[in-house]
């Protein structure tokens, strides 16, 4: 088995300490390194390559975000995760764009331990490195620049009021994935399990909205759509399958946890299609030639073309970006098959592909390599 390579990184020297204390368990599946600073941090991923690196956000010289963004700039690859206690709003804003996950110290070891082998077993989502890259190295989703000119233009109108943000973030799904990304982690240390772009405008606040739009970590498209790619459209099929997920888990008495997962799983299920068309163009337009007549076929092409189903980059995204795990899997396992046992499409049978049912709610370990 293929050992991982973990950096932590921390000028606080009894932190790392301890990390390297509690982490001795985990000595036999990782290869752990300690750096007191981003600088130091930096020379060591020179001379080797790390899965995933685990930075403080407040250090000297050089702070977590600064280090992150010079991670995603070069080590695309890496998975990228803050761990810390002080999270003051500037200093959060400024590290949405280079941070994938968000960790609030005091964390307790079985949680770390959890979200970085989440991190690593999504490497058996897409297997090939310069897909990871493309992947890993995103900051922002491909948008509208017309999301962030309306985001702008609300934030400078004294009369703006939460409807008219939930109302332009609604239009995109992009942007929708990226406020409830936030909203869903521990970023703002608000509750979890938020699934409406409108409760989630109420918890962020206006100004929270708006120091985004200005900072531009959410809102500017850092890189436009390709063409052929309708961005409503994408919006339009997102909540159509998302709403009728959810109607089958309500459908089935599920919790209402569980339901909620249904239908985020269902309208983000194509997410990484903007990032595949836009890093593949060529491949993008191939696929679009393409008549293809149901989602097994137009998955076998995907494969083909992009190296990996718009469903896969779509879980791989969501993964690395600390959603539930039961969403990941339920996106991941995406086009369903229909079995026996299975008469009709059912949220609660969306795992892998060929794998048994699973009952409302259950929960699985992060699927490891399919070959």
């Amino acid at each position: 088995m293929t050992r991982q390579r973990v950096l932590f990184v921390d000028d606080e020297p009894n932190l790392l300490a301890g990390l390297r204390r509690t982490l001795r368990v985990k000595s036999h599946e990782w290869d752990m390194d300690f750096a007191p600073g981003g600088r130091e941090a930096l020379g060591m991923m020179a001379e080797r390559q790390f899965d995933v690196v685990i930075s403080d956000m407040r250090m000297p010289n050089m702070d977590g975000a600064q280090l992150l963004a010079a991670v995603r700039a070069g080590h695309p690859r890496t998975a990228r995760i803050v761990l810390s206690g002080h999270a003051d709003r500037h200093m959060i804003i400024n590290s949405v764009g280079p941070t994938q996950q968000f960790l609030a110290k005091p964390c307790e070891l079985d949680l770390l331990v959890q979200v970085v082998e989440r991190v690593l077993a999504l490497r058996d989502l897409v297997g090939d490195p310069r897909l990871q890259e493309l992947l890993g190295g995103v900051d922002s989703l491909p948008k509208p620049p017309q999301v962030h000119q309306d985001i702008m233009a609300l934030a400078a109108d004294p009369d703006c009021t939460l409807g008219d943000v939930v109302a332009v973030i609604e239009k995109d799904l992009t942007t929708t994935a990226e406020v409830l990304r936030l909203v869903n982690s521990a970023f703002f240390g608000l509750p979890a399990r938020v699934d409406t772009v409108g409760r989630a405008v109420s918890l962020l606040g206006l100004d929270t909205i708006q120091a985004l739009a200005v900072s531009g970590t959410v809102f500017r498209a850092r890189s436009s759509l390709p063409p052929g790619l309708d961005p409503q459209a994408l919006s339009i099929r997102g909540l159509r399958v998302g709403t009728l997920s959810r109607l089958y888990a309500n459908a089935d008495g599920w919790p209402r946890e569980a339901a909620s997962d249904a239908f985020l799983a269902g309208m983000l299920h194509e997410i990484g299609l903007p990032v595949l068309a836009a890093g593949q163009p060529q491949a993008w337009q191939e696929l679009r030639s393409r008549s293809l007549p149901d989602p097994l076929s137009r998955n076998a092409v995907e494969l083909n073309r992009f190296g990996c189903s718009v469903t896969q980059a779509s879980a791989y995204l969501l993964g690395t970006w600390g959603f539930s795990e039961s969403v990941v899997q339920a996106v991941a396992a995406q086009p369903a098959v229909r079995t026996a046992r299975s008469p009709r499409p059912r949220p609660s049978c969306w795992r892998w592909r060929g794998s048994a049912s699973c009952t409302p709610g259950q929960r699985s370990r992060p699927p490891r390599a399919v070959t």
